[in-house]
């Protein structure tokens, strides 16, 4: 019997083949524009292939046709909650519940659009509902896991992967969000293998081939390579020296970000190269945030000491463009966002991190000091005559500018790292979910030893944590 269009979308789309499966539905279509189970489908295609506009469409003309699906409304939840309209998905689904109370997607689908909207002991309760509904998978434990993480419940979220794991055996997206708890929690010797298992999660590594795992590299050279962002460049290459001092006959060379570059010109013996570069032939490769690994690095054998510094030239040119040094009127550096983001959920948790201008302006009135902008891009018009801004374009201008100023406070970003590897007094202003390797408790870090850390109380609430920062740097230095 021969195949019809639509059977064959189906199994295109069954295959991960998208583009042709969307190309048997719209055949299916041009026979017959009201086919709704065509255009379901072909919007789920397209949202695979992350073609959201396009996907809206289709799912928005089915549910006309069919308005009492609940799995038409179940998908365009989802695709709104990619689109960052999260109250919307979240209605959608309620609506779905109210239809069908065990729509176990649904269930599903609605924890997590309340883990993005920072509700996470309410997402934990859909999780356990679908979990109950339906039974033990890898993916709804993952799914609850990664509520659990975010909520700091940590012991919880632990078991939840492992009980994944125990039924999915090698699941990379498992293990590795394993890591992140096991890492918040300070269990470094555990966390660290899982970890690895990034490259078969979330990001697709530059090299794969002659991986380095460990052994006496003679006189051989290792190729070390950035692998994510600004800051996890800058906390790691700490460890270089202690890569040198076990391989001292090995060439080193490391591949970083064009920011790093001349900052990094300090780190002796070791050949830099731009990461965008083709690199130079090395008999081994290794990402630079496998390094704790290979080092068996737990926190009790971190070193918090500074192991980077301001080049002087540079740090006494930028000193006379400060205001005057002065012990009754501190220089303090800030940092309230992270950077600019996109629209839909793709920057959420960069987005979250950051503290919105106008809730971070109090701490400009708490004390009688000179602030200066350590953020990147214009400045904005409330600022003005408020905060100096001085030209940036690169980590060494940085390092110069803060090697000039009494204190550092800012949102958990590159600039935190690199105050603390000058061992410059640094305040973090962490969101209530922490990061992997700020702990999930506690005011210090292993990593920094002139870093302290103020967390939020709860999920994207601001105020109180910098109205207790204020109150503080009200007392600063005489506290």
């Amino acid at each position: 019997m021969r195949e019809t269009a639509f059977e064959r979308g189906n199994r295109l789309a069954a295959a991960d083949q998208q583009e042709q499966a969307i190309a048997a539905f719209s055949e299916c279509l041009r026979h017959n524009a009201q086919d709704w189970q065509a255009l379901f489908n072909r919007g789920t295609a397209q949202m695979r292939l992350k073609h959201y506009p396009l996907a809206l469409e289709d799912y928005l003309a089915a549910a006309a046709l069919k308005p009492t699906s609940t799995n038409i409304k179940c998908n365009l939840a989802v695709l709104l909650k990619e689109l960052g309209e999260l109250t919307l998905a979240e209605n959608l689904l309620l609506e779905v519940l109210q239809a069908e109370p065990e729509h176990v997607d649904a269930w599903s689908n609605l924890g997590v659009v309340l883990q993005y909207a920072l509700r996470y002991d309410d997402a934990v309760i859909c999780h356990q509902n679908a979990l109950q509904l339906a039974g033990a998978s890898a993916g709804r434990l993952n799914n609850l896991g990664n509520a659990l993480t975010c909520a700091l419940r940590l012991d919880e979220a632990v078991s939840a992967y492992r009980q994944g794991m125990a039924l999915a055996g090698a699941d990379a997206f498992l293990a590795f969000n394993l890591s992140v708890a096991l890492l918040l929690q300070g269990r470094y010797r555990e966390a660290w293998p899982l970890y690895e298992q990034r490259w078969d999660s979330i990001i697709q590594p530059r090299y794969r081939d002659r991986a380095w795992q460990g052994q006496d590299l003679g006189q051989q050279s290792l190729l070390i390579w950035a692998e994510q962002g600004l800051g996890d460049t800058l906390q790691m290459v700490r460890f270089l020296p202690e890569l040198q001092r076990r391989h001292p006959s090995a060439r080193l060379m490391l591949a970083c970000q064009n920011a790093c570059l001349r900052l990094f010109a300090q780190l002796p013996n070791i050949e830099l190269l731009p990461l965008e570069d083709a690199p130079p032939a090395h008999d081994w490769q290794l990402p630079l945030m496998s390094l704790p690994l290979r080092l068996g690095i737990e926190p009790d054998n971190l070193s918090g000491q500074p192991y980077l510094h301001a080049d002087l030239q540079l740090a006494h040119t930028y000193a006379a463009r400060l205001p005057p040094c002065s012990v009754n009127r501190p220089r303090i550096g800030i940092v309230w966002e992270t950077g600019s983001w996109g629209v839909g959920i793709v920057d959420h948790s960069r987005q979250n991190k950051s503290v919105p201008l106008e809730q971070f302006l109090p701490l400009l009135d708490s004390i009688d000091a000179d602030f200066i902008s350590l953020q990147l891009g214009e400045q904005a018009p409330e600022l003005q005559g408020r905060v100096h801004q001085l030209p940036i374009s690169d980590f060494a201008d940085t390092a110069a500018i803060i090697s000039q100023l009494d204190l550092v406070i800012s949102v958990d970003t590159s600039v935190v790292h690199l105050a603390g590897a000058l061992g410059k007094p640094v305040w973090v202003l962490m969101r209530a979910e922490s990061a992997p390797f700020f702990m999930a408790q506690g005011d210090t870090s292993p990593w920094y030893a002139s870093m302290r850390i103020w967390r939020q109380a709860t999920p994207g609430d601001w105020p109180p944590l910098i109205a207790r920062v204020a109150k503080t740097l009200r007392q600063w230095p005489r506290d």
